[in-house]
């Protein structure tokens, strides 16, 4: 679940990213995203796209606690109107969000969770 999650939500964070910084149309009727949160996007997701093809388990799993959490600081300031953090413009549509809580909880939970035991030999 730690490479599936550093791969499929770092590729998918940086897409949303790039979109909201060079296609601005196509994401403000959903996202509102403004060039901080673009930005933390691009960022957040290729760190995690590099982890997660390039990383090792450990290296994984710390990029999973740490950008996971960091998602979901961002999607709750979202969720209480918290538009502007230390002077950067974050997210402001629902949508954004929404999607900032769902890689936050993802990642906590691919970062903290158990490994599997391996069958014994």
């Amino acid at each position: 679940m730690l490479k599936t999650f550093t791969r499929v939500a770092g590729v998918a964070q940086t897409a949303i990213g790039l979109l909201g910084s060079f296609a601005p149309q196509m994401t403000s009727s959903m996202m509102d995203s403004q060039t901080g949160g673009s930005v933390f996007n691009v960022l957040s997701g290729a760190a995690l796209s590099y982890l997660g093809f390039k990383g090792n388990e450990n290296s994984q799993r710390m990029g999973a606690q740490v950008i996971g959490g960091l998602n979901g600081i961002v999607g709750l300031l979202g969720a209480f109107g918290v538009d502007n953090f230390l002077g950067v413009q974050m997210n402001q549509g629902m949508a954004a969000n929404v999607i900032n809580l769902i890689i936050g909880a993802w990642g906590l939970f691919a970062g903290f969770a158990k490994k599997k035991a391996g069958a014994a030999a």
